[in-house]
């Protein structure tokens, strides 16, 4: 039997982390909008609060694969060029990379990450995943459910800013609700 070792977070529920996502939308002011603008609240409001925050927009070369790389006990949210670029024109994808690491950033410090080694039978929940609590967030906040109701996953797509596939997501979330 292989042990196995995970970065084990503080358990979060996808209603708490809907709660985060309605919390940083009533910040920005847009609880009723379709689109958030991620790149807005990372550059400009996200400064006025935490004024040690640092948002970084880093060489490919410096990155390599990393798309986005956060330093929650320092402030440091890292992006990588080609992501950023992307974000900017409106690519989903990297629009959603962004808010993943903003909840990085917002939730997760070395108070409440751990590594856990642990058999494949003893795998830690997918709500201790700092990874699927990070996504999950970036699509509660990028595609707020509240919102999306009698849309397609098209027309999600579009007015969210988001792609296909996270919007088809989190329709079927949100058709498992009701």
């Amino acid at each position: 039997m292989d042990n196995i070792c995970y970065r084990k977070a503080r358990a979060c529920s996808r209603k708490d982390i809907r709660d985060v996502a309605l919390a940083v939308r009533i910040i920005e002011g847009s609880t009723d909008s379709l689109f958030f603008d991620i790149l807005h609240f990372m550059e400009v409001t996200l400064p006025q609060i935490i004024p040690e925050y640092e948002f970084c927009v880093e060489d490919i070369k410096i990155m390599r694969n990393a798309e986005g790389l956060t330093y929650p006990d320092k402030g440091i949210v890292k992006i990588r060029q080609d992501v950023y670029n992307g974000a900017v024109s409106g690519n989903g994808r990297h629009r959603f990379t962004i808010a993943h690491e903003l909840f990085h950033l917002l939730q997760h410090d070395n108070s409440n990450i751990m590594f856990a080694r642990a058999g494949k039978e003893n795998a830690i929940k997918k709500y201790e995943n700092p990874e699927w609590q990070a996504d999950a967030f970036g699509g509660e906040l990028l595609i707020p459910n509240h919102l999306i109701q009698g849309l397609s996953v098209k027309e999600i797509s579009q007015k969210c800013g988001v792609s296909l596939s996270a919007a088809s997501y989190q329709k079927n979330l949100l058709n498992k609700m009701m």
